[in-house]
């Protein structure tokens, strides 16, 4: 088929695709109680280009590989889909005609592509396998809003350089010194020309010695010890604590959802990373006892 495809041609072939019940937008979804769509035995021929059968599966594998961008729920959309495919298989059979499949950077994009495709599909059917229930979501819900988690700290902070100088600070503020003022003098942090200010904080959003000092202090009390971390010494006051309500469990449900699928599989891929043999080109290689 190396003329042009008439319109009308396509038209018919839409049409086919539509009444197979492969569109992503099925009329029968609206209508939970229709009687499900007759299954084909296989792929069915949609197309055939110079010899090449195009089947329904691979042009909606196709249509995924452009993003999923067309919305086959009109016989405008699913022609418009069709002609694509048409042109973009003409284009491939051409260079296979030329030999650019054999260019060495066409070829390792082919191959890089096969990869991509198989690793996308087993992420997949990892997923399909490995269904993430409303237990698992109870529990990343119930672990993640617990009451420490809901308590917010608005808290200000002195930071400085040497444990010394953080002693010193609050040696002065037991004195009666004034906190904003101490701030304002001696903190490095963007925050001292608000009085150290940090406004409202919950643990988790801070580094965890800091935010462990935040937590054992009181509404109105500052730390006694110089508070460590990577950016340098603290001294930690809490001006006030508050505590917020959960969000709705459906109104994070998806979140949690997505959150521990990826934490399925990036295990499922460390996993696979321990178990398998991998070898760096020019990389010097472990030395062996051999005594």
């Amino acid at each position: 088929m190396n003329k042009i495809i008439m319109n009308n041609t396509l038209k018919t072939l839409a049409t086919s695709l539509f009444l197979a019940g492969i569109l992503q937008n099925s009329v029968l979804a609206e209508d939970s109680k229709a009687p499900p769509a007759p299954q084909a035995a296989g792929p069915q021929t949609l197309v055939t280009i110079n010899g090449q059968a195009i089947t329904d599966i691979e042009v909606l594998a196709f249509n995924a590989l452009q993003g999923g961008q067309n919305k086959l729920d009109s016989q405008q959309a699913q022609v418009q889909l069709l002609n694509q495919l048409v042109n973009t298989t003409l284009l491939a059979q051409k260079a296979r005609e030329s030999s650019v499949d054999q260019l060495p950077q066409v070829a390792a994009a082919l191959k890089m592509a096969k990869i991509q495709v198989l690793a996308e599909a087993e992420v997949n059917s990892y997923s399909e396998k490995h269904p993430i229930t409303d237990a698992e979501i109870k529990d990343a819900y119930d672990k993640k809003f617990t009451p420490q988690n809901l308590q917010e700290y608005k808290v200000r902070h002195i930071l400085v350089k040497e444990e010394k100088e953080a002693k010193d600070i609050i040696d002065a503020l037991a004195k009666g010194e004034d906190f904003v003022e101490l701030a304002k003098k001696h903190s490095l942090d963007s925050s001292k020309d608000a009085g150290g200010e940090l406004g409202w904080v919950g643990r988790n959003q801070v580094v965890t010695p800091f935010g462990d000092a935040m937590s054992a202090l009181k509404k109105g009390e500052h730390s006694k010890t110089p508070v460590k971390t990577q950016f340098g010494w603290h001294v930690v006051d809490v001006i006030d604590i508050r505590t917020q309500e959960p969000p709705p469990m459906d109104q994070v449900k998806e979140q949690f959802k997505l959150q521990i699928q990826q934490q399925k599989l990036a295990k499922m891929v460390s996993e696979l990373r321990n178990a398998a043999k991998v070898e760096v080109a020019g990389a010097e290689k472990p030395k062996t006892d051999t005594k």
